[in-house]
């Protein structure tokens, strides 16, 4: 873990130009993790993983607009029972890059509103609202390691379903360049 470190530390003090400016596309993907643990009476554990590629366009300099899908899954295991959910959003997103554009690392924020693909057979109609900020190290011009913490609102026509959700995840991204 250590090297890793290190190695990122190098590449980052290297001269780069990163393309997040205007007319380049964004295209990548995140894995973000959760795990819980409840009250040691009910002994519960809570697992949650979000799979999310995506696929952006910057109209501005360091504003891309885009669309993601998410594959959720969660599940719960204690002494009273077992759970197990799945679900796929699709989620228009908005990103902004806080520093300058040509910085070999950079900060940004995201946030997207997503609704579910009814492919898992799912009738509640839920949706979600992701705001996300987080790290990204330019390992050269085009790709970008990034570590992000994630907050998500999940809700649902049924009453009885709903969570909040903070996630730590890691994605690449990769900057193309203008056609």
């Amino acid at each position: 873990m250590k090297h890793l470190f290190f190695l990122i530390a190098i590449v980052a003090s290297l001269s780069l130009n990163a393309q997040i400016t205007k007319n380049n596309w964004l295209v990548g993907g995140s894995a973000a993790f959760s795990y819980t643990r409840t009250n040691p009476e009910i002994n519960g554990r809570l697992f949650e993983m979000n799979l999310s590629p995506n696929i952006g366009y910057f109209f501005w300099d360091k504003l891309a607009f885009g669309l993601r899908s998410t594959y959720n899954l969660t599940r719960g295991k204690s002494d009273l029972n077992r759970s197990k959910t799945e679900r796929v959003m699709l989620a228009p997103f908005v990103r902004y890059y806080l520093l300058e554009a040509d910085r070999d690392i950079n900060l940004f924020v995201e946030s997207a509103y997503g609704v579910q693909i009814d492919i898992l057979g799912d009738r509640r109609n839920p949706e979600e609202f992701l705001i996300k900020g987080g790290l990204a190290i330019f390992l050269n011009s085009s790709i970008a390691f990034e570590i992000a913490l994630s907050y998500i609102n999940y809700n649902s026509k049924d009453q009885f379903v709903g969570d909040h959700t903070v996630l730590l995840g890691f994605g690449l991204q990769i900057h193309l360049e203008k056609l």
